[in-house]
């Protein structure tokens, strides 16, 4: 049989035969009924014939896990060439519907999402323990991801690890998938207690996944020393385990040791290469891509795993030179409001209808990023609106949103970059330069935000003179109320530049300040030299809130448990903070030692 030219109406009506064929499994249907009732609703079809549907029909059988098979793949005899055709032509199969079914193009469909529609939530948990195959379970997830149904990915996962058995190397895919829906939406306690879970109970193969996924987590919240303690756990926990090459310089890259990472990518595609496993063809192409191009191959994967963003980049590298669109009202030391010109304002009004936000959502900036998707089109028709500091905001809140690490920050930073300069370039228009752009105008947020985040994106390398440049261009000029909390950025990067007199002086600026500055300035005095007067505050700061003192006398020891309401002043989690902010600068400046000894004297006078 020839197989016909197929009409525009097809895919949908393809997609409602599939949804007639799951639905029947669904309900327990044996397969003789299953052909009898799609016979009689198909016998005289306007798109589907009924050879094409029953071939179809046939296919969909084999591929949909049936749950009265305890969702196995049902057993369907092969139809023998020379046997008399299925559909009931009376023609040998060969010469009917046989090239049909070969040319249909079904055979790498996951009928399994389609399933999930046809059977209440409640059954879903059937699945985990069951017949089917976890590749069909993790595909099905990742395409609730993509289309943000991430609440029923989790529904559909977490059943795979209800018991500490489940943490094995069999589910790893499931692991991750349950990760990303975590990430997906916002849950970080559920995703560290699954990720300490698997740590604890997982085989060594699970745990070195966990281990990976926490050091690169680690990483990114600029704890580098302490990602390299994880991942080192991580290669003891599983030497052979291929995606360590991927970590690792991935952690290379994040630190800026570009070199080390080419190095190490070089080392890692000779030895993926010798194992001759076809699954690694991909992962040994990439270490050489690194090994020659270093960090561009790795900024390219992500670009090219990600359509949008990749047109983002694009469409960042043809953006118009940078203007001002904004006006100021200059008072004495205040610049005032930024207020958008109407031309802009237009733009703007446009923009917010199509990244489904409002003034509100963007003037507070970071929120409303929405799906990139969404504005990526208003911002290709109107890209003038690359000199909107509300736009740059949204933008680098989706980039951040896809949580890829170091593949994506170079994007992120040159758009942070391009808000740098536009903010100059307004206050300079403006003749406000040198003057305060008070945080208390809501209008400002955005702009202020956008400093901060690019201030941000580099915590955790020693402080440059760029850096220092924006830290004081915003805490000491911009915003000196410091409602951004960078401050104590500050302090920590005078003393780490041996700028002990600045540190001092920003202190003294926060005299009733709470715990970090506090200790910092104790800190600051003792580098001074001012014995007496380093005392006094420690003792003060330690009386005050005397937990970021126990924290950093802890040995390794590891994160309180983090509360759901927020970071309680004086708490566990905001001395945990202080820890790793400051540790090595108290290591540096030799004061460990003078703090314990402090510590023990004031508990022997309690």
């Amino acid at each position: 049989m020839d197989t016909p030219d197929l009409p525009p109406e097809f895919p949908n009506a393809l997609d409602a035969l599939w949804h007639q064929c799951v639905g029947m499994i669904a309900r327990g249907v044996d397969y003789p009924r299953y052909v009898d009732a799609l016979k009689v609703m198909y016998a005289r079809d306007d798109v589907f014939s009924w050879p094409m549907a029953l071939a179809v029909a046939r296919s969909v059988w084999r591929q949909t896990p049936q749950p009265a098979l305890r969702y196995g793949m049902p057993a369907l005899p092969a139809t023998e060439r020379n046997a008399g055709c299925p559909c009931g032509s009376g023609q040998k199969y060969k010469k009917c519907c046989l090239a049909l079914e070969h040319e249909l193009p079904m055979r790498q469909v996951n009928f399994l999402p389609v399933l999930l529609e046809c059977l209440p939530r409640r059954r879903w948990s059937e699945l985990a323990g069951s017949r089917i195959a976890p590749d069909m379970v993790c595909h099905a997830a990742m395409e609730m991801i993509g289309a943000n149904q991430a609440k029923e990915a989790c529904a559909l996962l977490e059943p795979w690890f209800a018991v500490d058995a489940d943490f094995h190397a069999g589910r790893e895919a499931l692991f991750d998938a349950l990760l990303d829906a975590y990430t997906r939406l916002q849950r970080p306690r559920k995703k560290a207690q699954l990720l300490a879970r698997a740590i604890a109970v997982g085989d060594r193969r699970l745990r070195s996944a966990a281990l990976q996924r926490q050091a690169s987590m680690t990483s990114d919240n600029g704890d580098h020393a302490g990602a390299w303690r994880i991942f080192a756990e991580a290669q003891r926990s599983d030497p052979q385990s291929p995606s360590l090459s991927h970590l690792e310089v991935t952690l290379l890259m994040s630190e800026g040791r570009h070199a080390e990472a080419r190095e190490r990518a070089r080392f890692w595609a000779h030895r993926l290469a010798a194992m001759r496993d076809p699954e690694l063809e991909d992962l040994v192409a990439f270490m050489r891509e690194i090994a020659v191009h270093g960090e561009q191959a790795m900024q390219q994967m992500a670009l090219d795993s990600q359509p949008e963003l990749r047109e983002l980049a694009a469409l960042l590298q043809k953006a118009p030179p940078i203007a001002s669109a904004y006006t100021l009202e200059p008072t004495g030391e205040d610049a005032g409001p930024l207020e958008p010109t109407p031309a802009l304002a237009r733009s703007l009004r446009a923009w917010e209808q199509q990244a489904g936000g409002n003034s509100h959502s963007l003037v507070f900036g970071a929120s409303g990023s929405g799906d990139i998707a969404q504005w990526l089109p208003e911002l290709r028709r109107q890209p003038q609106l690359w000199n909107a500091f509300e736009v740059l905001d949204t933008i680098v809140a989706a980039i951040g949103e896809l949580g890829m690490g170091v593949f994506t920050v170079n994007l992120a930073r040159s758009v942070l970059d391009r808000a740098e300069q536009l903010l100059r370039e307004v206050l300079r228009a403006n003749h406000a330069a040198g003057k305060r752009l008070e945080w208390g105008w809501l209008q400002n947020r955005p702009a202020l935000h956008l400093l901060g985040e690019r201030i941000a994106i580099d915590a955790g390398q020693s402080p440059d003179a760029a850096q220092m440049a924006r830290l004081e261009w915003l805490v000491c000029e911009l915003n000196p109320g410091d409602n951004q909390g960078f401050r104590h950025a500050l302090v920590r990067a005078y003393l780490h530049t041996g700028r002990v007199a600045e540190a001092l002086t920003l202190t003294e600026r926060y005299p009733d300040d709470f715990a970090a500055m506090q200790y910092n300035r104790a800190l600051a005095l003792f580098a001074a030299g001012q014995g007496g007067a380093a005392l006094g505050a420690l003792r003060d700061a330690v009386a005050a809130y005397p937990k970021p003192a126990a924290w950093l006398l802890k040995t390794e020891p590891r994160p309180p448990r983090q509360d759901r309401r927020g970071i309680a002043v004086g708490g566990d989690e905001e001395a945990w903070i202080y820890r790793q902010e400051t540790l090595e600068l108290w290591q540096q400046l030799d004061a460990m030692a003078w703090l314990q000894q402090v510590v023990r004297a004031l508990g022997k006078k309690r």
